[in-house]
């Protein structure tokens, strides 16, 4: 009891001297709390009187809700409250005079630290924990419910309260290290910032000298959640993040709370064992000097070898910067132990390991002494293999419709999106181990070729893809390579003719006739709903899927699609619905949609019988086409631009007696109507949208020209332009005679080089 009573005046004495600790604190919750939700309530209850829009008084409602729950301002109050509550209750260990008093008190010293680092804890969470409480009185007040106020509100309070006496006891630690202020605060940062940089140093690392490195979601998940782990502060972030989703958990507070036990141990255990002539000396403990030092030194070394390298590409500039970045480290950190500028190579020793450390691991990336790039598995011990070609058929949508609720409980859909490259390497399995390996044969080749070239003009070389090999032990390995076009396309041709690489990249292959709503058909921007019966989708979803699947490389260099089709699943069906019953939202409508090209020819069948209108471009469908000429300047009479320069093109004649005007700002405008022009025209047009959705088409297209059509057949008019005409397509050269691209005087792109 003597001891309790004891602990508590000694906690009350230490209050006295921290008046200004507590005002500060209590002047941060305010205006960071209870200030913003005294204001946005007074505005909702007007709004609610004025019986505004309702989405208006949703939006503020959300905004209350907010401020607390997950409020930025209350976080940075709460992180500055740690740094400052530790510095004012431990400032007199760097005071050489006030730790001779505190000593000289006939009290057992852990009492004087027990005392301290209780108040540094219990009081700023009980002014937060009556602000917050106090901030949410308000907002029920305003008429919100419970049910719309949710459990967000002490879930983060929670979160804060433990989050914050890790972060403190941290200073604390930083406080004991040190007998100096600016060296503690300079300790504090190292405490919560060094894990998290050196962990983002590793990652960059790897990507500047790893060629072949590729960071897969799974390798982004586990560096995630080392850097999570890595520091007091950047724990308390990406729990802020993971309870923005609702995804914390108990568990993680109740392990925050035995690390901060496990800190203020270590954090007596300093107090005990440190001395009283620390004060005012840089570091209150001698051994650990060097392994600070040498922990700081040689991730800066590397960093400022990347950086010159990365500005220079050479092997001196990487030396220069390693040297200038360990020099300045060390120099700096040699003074700031001595407090003496003289001490600049008082361990030149240490400076020399630095550097030759920092070099060698500079010089490893640089080289590929790790043999990362060169790296290959043994084919026997790959199981399966997944390749994505990276920026091929970059159309298809990925993912699902995401129901949530919003503050005010109201239903919204909106779209939960996932990467190409990730959802095929969890949904691809190659089993054609051999083209995977020669594949990847070609990308290390062509990786030690590059290796000459400088910066990163290796990367836009060749085509890019990824692979990765699942493997007999469980493991999976990542590589992405960069390989010539040539070299490349028999072994892309034989991956992408397999259905398991399609079944990897196109959604569509893995739905199910019962998880299919409704059928849209598009031509040309026409969207028609194609009306059947349930076994009837699931037919035709059939027949595309077998047509896909048995798409071919040779197919796709010489045909584009001539239409588009989308099989809505339920839960996008339910989406848009949702959207539409709340008038607001994101729109979907136009999501998932595969392309139909003309050797589809089953499901084109199917589509006419469901009495699908089909049209096309000819001559009863096209009554004219314009193409459109540009210049970067327009040419004066004599063909030439100003400055006396030749035109790109020059024009004679009346182009085969077709209509033209001069526009001002839009060129020559060129109208062709005449039968003998579109029956040479019309075989060359390409709908843009259609070559799109396939990058092996061979097409070439004039490089100074744009095209419009018009059609007879009915399009939405937003897609219309002012004259009627159709925009969106170019014409093939390829598809054309030498004499119709000089009738039409359509100039090709090398002639322009």
């Amino acid at each position: 009891m003597t001891s309790k009573s004891l602990c508590f005046k000694l906690m009350r004495e230490d209050l006295k001297r921290r008046m200004w600790t507590i005002a500060l604190t209590v002047l941060g919750f305010v205006f960071t709390l209870l200030v913003p939700v005294a204001l946005k309530s007074s505005a909702y209850l007007d709004q609610i009187r004025e019986e505004t829009q309702w989405q208006t008084r949703q939006r503020m409602a959300r905004q209350l809700v907010g401020l607390v729950g997950i409020n930025g301002l209350v976080i940075a109050v709460l992180v500055a409250a740690a740094v400052v509550w530790a510095v004012s209750g431990f400032r007199y260990l760097h005071n050489s005079r006030q730790v001779d008093f505190y000593h000289s008190i006939p009290v057992k010293r852990h009492q004087l630290f027990i005392a301290s680092y209780l108040n540094g804890i219990l009081i700023p969470m009980a002014i937060y924990l009556a602000a917050h409480i106090l901030a949410v009185a308000l907002v029920l007040r305003t008429g919100i419910g419970s049910d719309i106020l949710g459990t967000m509100w002490w879930k983060a309070m929670l979160l804060n309260m433990v989050y914050y006496s890790m972060m403190y006891t941290t200073s604390v630690i930083a406080m004991m290290m040190t007998g100096n202020l600016i060296i503690a605060l300079l300790g504090t940062v190292v405490f919560w910032g060094y894990g998290p940089s050196v962990l983002s140093l590793t990652v960059l690392y790897k990507s500047q000298w790893f060629r072949t490195y590729y960071e897969s979601a799974e390798h982004a998940q586990r560096w995630m959640r080392a850097i999570s782990f890595s520091s007091p502060f950047a724990s308390y972030m990406f729990a802020v993040e993971e309870l923005s989703y609702d995804a914390l958990r108990i568990w993680q507070a109740a392990g925050a709370v035995m690390v901060t036990v496990f800190l203020a141990v270590i954090a007596y255990g300093l107090y005990h064992i440190r001395s009283s002539e620390a004060a005012g000396k840089a570091m209150a403990f001698k051994r650990t000097e060097s392994p600070i030092k040498h922990l700081i030194a040689l991730p800066v070394g590397v960093v400022f070898g990347m950086f010159f390298y990365g500005i220079r590409s050479t092997l001196f500039w990487a030396v220069f910067g390693v040297l200038c970045g360990v020099a300045l480290t060390c120099c700096i950190m040699e003074i700031i132990y001595h407090f003496d500028f003289r001490k600049l190579f008082a361990n030149w020793i240490h400076l020399a390991a630095c550097f030759a450390i920092s070099l060698l691991l500079v010089a490893a990336g640089m080289y590929d002494w790790y043999g990362y790039d060169s790296w290959l598995p043994n084919a026997a011990d790959v199981q399966s293999a997944a390749v994505v070609f990276q920026y091929d058929d970059g159309w298809v949508t990925y993912g699902d419709v995401k129901l949530e609720n919003d503050a005010m409980g109201q239903e919204s859909a909106s779209w939960d999106y996932m990467g190409q490259t990730d959802y095929g390497f969890s949904h691809m399995e190659l089993t054609d181990i051999y083209t995977v390996m020669e594949l990847s044969k070609k990308g290390v080749e062509a990786n030690k070729k590059s290796r000459s070239q400088k910066g990163d003009e290796w990367r836009w070389t060749g085509e890019n893809c990824v692979v990765k090999f699942r493997l007999s032990n469980g493991k999976n390995a990542y590589r992405q390579y960069n390989i010539p076009a040539q070299e490349l396309e028999p072994l892309k041709t034989a991956v992408h003719d397999s259905q398991e690489y399609k079944k990897g990249i196109y959604p569509i292959l893995s739905q199910t006739g019962a998880d299919t709503e409704g059928v849209y058909f598009q031509q040309y921007n026409r969207k028609q709903k194609v009306t059947l019966s349930g076994e009837d989708t699931a037919h035709l979803l059939t027949v595309y899927q077998k047509e896909l699947e048995e798409l071919t490389m040779d197919v796709r260099k010489k045909e584009i699609p001539v239409g588009t089709i989308q099989f809505r699943t339920r839960s996008l069906e339910e989406g848009i619905a949702v959207n539409e019953a709340n008038g607001y939202g994101y729109r979907m409508e136009d999501r998932c949609y595969y392309p139909v090209y003309p050797s589809f020819v089953r499901t084109l069948e199917e589509l006419e019988k469901a009495g699908v209108e089909m049209v096309g471009l000819d001559l009863d469908t096209v009554s004219d086409i314009r193409i459109r000429y540009y210049w970067y300047q327009h040419p004066d009479e004599n063909g030439q631009e100003e400055g006396g320069q030749p035109a790109p093109m020059t024009y004679t004649g009346d182009f085969e007696e077709a209509a033209w005007e001069k526009g001002t700002d839009e060129g020559w405008t060129v109208t062709y109507d005449k039968k003998e022009d579109l029956e040479r025209l019309i075989p060359a047009l390409v709908f843009l949208d259609y070559k799109n959705m396939n990058r092996y088409y061979e097409l070439e297209t004039p490089y100074n020209a744009e095209t419009f059509v018009t059609t007879s057949f009915a399009v939405s008019s937003d897609y219309r332009n002012k004259d009627g005409s159709l925009g969106g397509f170019q014409i093939n050269m390829n598809l054309l005679s030498d004499q119709d691209i000089e009738r039409f005087r359509l100039v090709r792109l090398e002639e322009t080089q």
